[in-house]
């Protein structure tokens, strides 16, 4: 009958042997001599023919991947949080398990986890990064048409030729503004010629327009909209936007992406983060 070494019984052996442990290799490789033999322990688990458990962390980035991941390694014990305005979530596949009895402690170790942390659509970083700022008009007429795509009213003809007049008509300044019934602005302006200022031109600007964005790769288009605003300073315009309720589009995407993958997993998901 073959009996398992363990680490504690080499140690023991060794100490009452007055035996001193020599480390062969830095951070947990020990070897103890006994008359004509030696015993090693591996604290480490370098040299076993496989880990005594699973650990590690996985960092996944759609919703599919931690799915997979999932149902090949996750137990009756695994448990799943959620991180709404993080926008991740992580599974502790080897978490505590419930105790049977007192005596029964059914504690585990909680180093092998899953974490899907959801991307952000190039999209969405754009609108996002520049929301809340002021540009002068030639730069914001050329982020509108370089994301003209995003927007879905007013027709996104309508935007860029609105962004084109504004790359054309650089040198002119801005007088004052007029709020239409519509709510839309009228803005006034004169444009500089060699012969002075030139006739006293305008412009219709939106009050506010609406964008389809996705939040993340794992969701779907939101429509957000988007409020126009303005400053006139010494003449020059400069312009802007505010997105209406970003933030909550974004929970929203995330709770989608929860609810989607509790479902097919056929878990209970925690609001929280693990210990």
């Amino acid at each position: 009958m073959t009996t398992t070494r363990t680490e504690n019984d080499a140690l023991i052996e060794a100490l009452s042997d007055a035996q001193l442990a020599g480390e062969l290799k830095p951070g947990g490789f020990y070897a103890f001599k006994h008359g004509d033999r030696v015993s090693t322990i591996d604290l480490l688990d370098r040299n076993l023919e496989r880990p005594r458990r699973k650990k590690g962390t996985v960092v996944v980035k759609d919703a599919a991947s931690f799915a997979l991941y999932f149902k090949k390694h996750a137990d009756e014990g695994s448990e799943v949080y959620v991180d709404i305005e993080a926008g991740r979530i992580t599974a502790v596949l080897d978490a505590h398990e419930a105790e049977v009895d007192r005596e029964f402690s059914m504690a585990r170790w909680g180093e092998h986890r899953l974490i899907l942390h959801l991307a952000p659509t190039t999209a969405w970083q754009a609108w996002k990064a520049n929301d809340r700022n002021y540009f002068p008009q030639v730069t914001f007429a050329e982020f509108l048409e370089d994301n003209r795509a995003d927007i879905r009213r007013p027709a996104a003809a309508d935007m860029l030729e609105m962004a084109q007049h504004f790359q054309a008509h650089t040198k002119v300044t801005y007088a004052s503004a007029t709020v239409l019934a519509s709510g839309d602005k009228r803005l006034i302006f004169t444009e500089e010629t060699e012969a002075g200022a030139g006739a006293k031109q305008q412009i219709e600007v939106p009050s506010e327009f609406e964008l389809a964005l996705a939040p993340f790769d794992d969701s779907e288009p939101y429509a957000v909209k988007a409020r126009f605003r303005y400053r006139i300073q010494g003449g020059a315009l400069h312009m802007g936007y505010l997105l209406d309720n970003a933030e909550d589009v974004q929970k929203d995407a995330v709770k989608t992406v929860v609810d989607r993958l509790a479902e097919e997993l056929g878990i209970q998901i925690m609001r929280g983060t693990p210990a």
